[in-house]
Protein backbone atom coordinates (compact mmCIF):
# COMPACT_ATOMS: atom_id res chain seq x y z
CA UNK A 1 0.00 0.00 0.00
CA UNK A 2 1.18 3.28 -0.25
CA UNK A 3 0.31 7.12 0.12
CA UNK A 4 0.71 10.50 0.01
CA UNK A 5 0.65 14.22 2.11
CA UNK A 6 1.32 18.17 1.84
CA UNK A 7 1.26 21.02 4.08
CA UNK A 8 -0.01 24.43 4.31
CA UNK A 9 -1.20 27.16 7.11
CA UNK A 10 -3.69 29.42 7.49
CA UNK A 11 -5.08 30.45 11.15
CA UNK A 12 -8.69 31.55 9.07
CA UNK A 13 -11.56 28.89 8.30
CA UNK A 14 -12.24 28.22 4.66
CA UNK A 15 -15.94 28.35 3.49
CA UNK A 16 -16.83 26.61 0.09
CA UNK A 17 -19.90 27.19 -0.92
CA UNK A 18 -21.80 24.86 -4.09
CA UNK A 19 -25.49 25.52 -5.10
CA UNK A 20 -26.99 23.13 -2.32
CA UNK A 21 -24.55 22.83 0.40
CA UNK A 22 -21.89 25.28 2.50
CA UNK A 23 -19.11 23.39 3.99
CA UNK A 24 -16.77 25.15 6.24
CA UNK A 25 -12.79 23.68 6.37
CA UNK A 26 -11.00 23.66 9.44
CA UNK A 27 -7.81 26.21 9.58
CA UNK A 28 -5.34 25.36 6.92
CA UNK A 29 -2.63 23.89 9.15
CA UNK A 30 -5.67 21.79 11.08
CA UNK A 31 -6.41 19.93 7.62
CA UNK A 32 -3.09 19.59 6.70
CA UNK A 33 -2.35 17.80 10.38
CA UNK A 34 -5.69 15.45 9.92
CA UNK A 35 -4.89 14.63 6.14
CA UNK A 36 -1.61 13.95 7.63
CA UNK A 37 -2.54 11.28 10.08
CA UNK A 38 -4.92 9.47 7.54
CA UNK A 39 -2.50 8.58 5.73
CA UNK A 40 0.03 8.14 8.77
CA UNK A 41 -2.99 5.83 9.99
CA UNK A 42 -3.57 4.04 6.65
CA UNK A 43 -0.04 3.01 5.85
CA UNK A 44 1.01 1.77 9.80
CA UNK A 45 1.28 -1.23 8.16
CA UNK A 46 3.48 -2.72 11.40
CA UNK A 47 -0.49 -2.57 13.45
CA UNK A 48 -2.17 -5.52 11.20
CA UNK A 49 -5.33 -3.65 12.34
CA UNK A 50 -8.03 -3.44 9.28
CA UNK A 51 -10.46 -1.31 11.58
CA UNK A 52 -8.51 2.06 11.60
CA UNK A 53 -7.45 1.77 8.28
CA UNK A 54 -11.24 1.79 6.68
CA UNK A 55 -11.91 4.47 9.03
CA UNK A 56 -9.83 6.81 7.51
CA UNK A 57 -10.23 6.07 3.79
CA UNK A 58 -13.39 7.48 1.48
CA UNK A 59 -15.92 4.25 1.38
CA UNK A 60 -13.35 2.34 3.12
CA UNK A 61 -15.75 0.02 4.14
CA UNK A 62 -16.19 -1.53 0.58
CA UNK A 63 -12.79 -2.39 0.51
CA UNK A 64 -12.44 -4.68 3.55
CA UNK A 65 -11.84 -7.62 1.76
CA UNK A 66 -9.31 -6.01 0.02
CA UNK A 67 -7.38 -4.59 2.38
CA UNK A 68 -7.64 -7.92 4.49
CA UNK A 69 -6.00 -9.65 2.00
CA UNK A 70 -3.50 -6.73 1.56
CA UNK A 71 -1.94 -6.94 4.99
CA UNK A 72 -0.79 -10.27 4.94
CA UNK A 73 1.42 -10.00 1.86
CA UNK A 74 4.99 -9.59 1.67
CA UNK A 75 4.64 -6.14 0.03
CA UNK A 76 2.67 -4.80 2.91
CA UNK A 77 4.71 -6.39 5.46
CA UNK A 78 7.61 -4.66 3.91
CA UNK A 79 6.31 -1.22 4.30
CA UNK A 80 6.80 0.84 7.81
CA UNK A 81 4.61 3.84 7.67
CA UNK A 82 4.61 6.93 5.08
CA UNK A 83 5.50 10.73 5.49
CA UNK A 84 3.22 14.03 3.57
CA UNK A 85 5.88 16.42 2.17
CA UNK A 86 2.84 18.48 0.53
CA UNK A 87 -1.29 18.92 1.50
CA UNK A 88 -2.73 21.56 -1.49
CA UNK A 89 -6.54 22.01 -0.63
CA UNK A 90 -8.86 22.40 -4.03
CA UNK A 91 -12.60 23.73 -4.64
CA UNK A 92 -14.38 22.88 -7.01
CA UNK A 93 -13.77 22.79 -10.78
CA UNK A 94 -10.48 21.11 -9.43
CA UNK A 95 -11.97 18.83 -7.49
CA UNK A 96 -14.92 17.53 -10.07
CA UNK A 97 -12.03 17.31 -12.43
CA UNK A 98 -10.69 14.64 -10.72
CA UNK A 99 -14.38 12.78 -10.19
CA UNK A 100 -14.13 13.94 -6.46
CA UNK A 101 -16.42 15.79 -4.12
CA UNK A 102 -15.40 19.12 -2.85
CA UNK A 103 -13.00 20.06 -1.24
CA UNK A 104 -10.33 17.90 -1.70
CA UNK A 105 -6.82 17.75 -1.33
CA UNK A 106 -3.58 16.82 -3.45
CA UNK A 107 -1.19 14.58 -1.63
CA UNK A 108 2.31 14.60 -1.94
CA UNK A 109 3.65 11.34 0.33
CA UNK A 110 6.35 9.50 0.47
CA UNK A 111 6.21 5.37 2.06
CA UNK A 112 9.18 3.91 4.10
CA UNK A 113 10.37 0.76 4.88
CA UNK A 114 11.31 -0.84 8.55
CA UNK A 115 14.84 0.80 8.46
CA UNK A 116 13.29 4.11 7.36
CA UNK A 117 14.43 3.42 3.97
CA UNK A 118 12.12 5.45 1.53
CA UNK A 119 10.34 2.67 -0.72
CA UNK A 120 7.93 5.05 -2.94
CA UNK A 121 9.32 8.34 -2.91
CA UNK A 122 6.93 11.62 -3.48
CA UNK A 123 3.79 9.86 -5.03
CA UNK A 124 0.63 11.65 -5.48
CA UNK A 125 -2.42 10.40 -3.86
CA UNK A 126 -5.99 12.75 -2.97
CA UNK A 127 -7.66 13.30 0.16
CA UNK A 128 -11.53 14.33 0.60
CA UNK A 129 -13.05 16.28 2.97
CA UNK A 130 -16.76 14.27 4.28
CA UNK A 131 -18.92 14.31 7.23
CA UNK A 132 -16.72 16.62 9.27
CA UNK A 133 -13.17 14.55 8.43
CA UNK A 134 -10.92 14.54 6.10
CA UNK A 135 -10.13 11.23 4.40
CA UNK A 136 -7.55 9.21 1.91
CA UNK A 137 -9.34 9.14 -1.26
CA UNK A 138 -10.75 5.74 -2.36
CA UNK A 139 -8.87 6.52 -5.69
CA UNK A 140 -6.10 6.54 -3.98
CA UNK A 141 -6.40 3.47 -2.44
CA UNK A 142 -7.61 1.39 -4.91
CA UNK A 143 -4.63 2.47 -7.30
CA UNK A 144 -2.10 1.39 -4.94
CA UNK A 145 -4.24 -2.08 -4.34
CA UNK A 146 -4.76 -2.78 -8.26
CA UNK A 147 -0.19 -2.01 -8.43
CA UNK A 148 0.30 -4.16 -5.78
CA UNK A 149 -2.27 -6.97 -7.08
CA UNK A 150 -0.81 -6.83 -10.66
CA UNK A 151 -3.54 -4.84 -12.45
CA UNK A 152 -6.55 -6.88 -10.95
CA UNK A 153 -9.41 -4.51 -9.75
CA UNK A 154 -9.41 -5.40 -6.01
CA UNK A 155 -12.73 -5.76 -4.15
CA UNK A 156 -14.66 -2.50 -3.74
CA UNK A 157 -12.64 -0.77 -5.98
CA UNK A 158 -15.07 -0.76 -9.23
CA UNK A 159 -17.97 1.36 -9.72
Amino acid sequence: MLGLAACGSSSTPTTTTTPAVTTTLPPTATSTAEIKSAYAVLFDLADPAVEPKLAVVQDGSALRAAFTAELKTALAKSAAGATVSKVKIEQGASCKNQFLPSPCANVTYSIFGPTHAVLLPDSGGLAVYQGGHWLVAKVTICTLLELAGGGAVPPGCSG
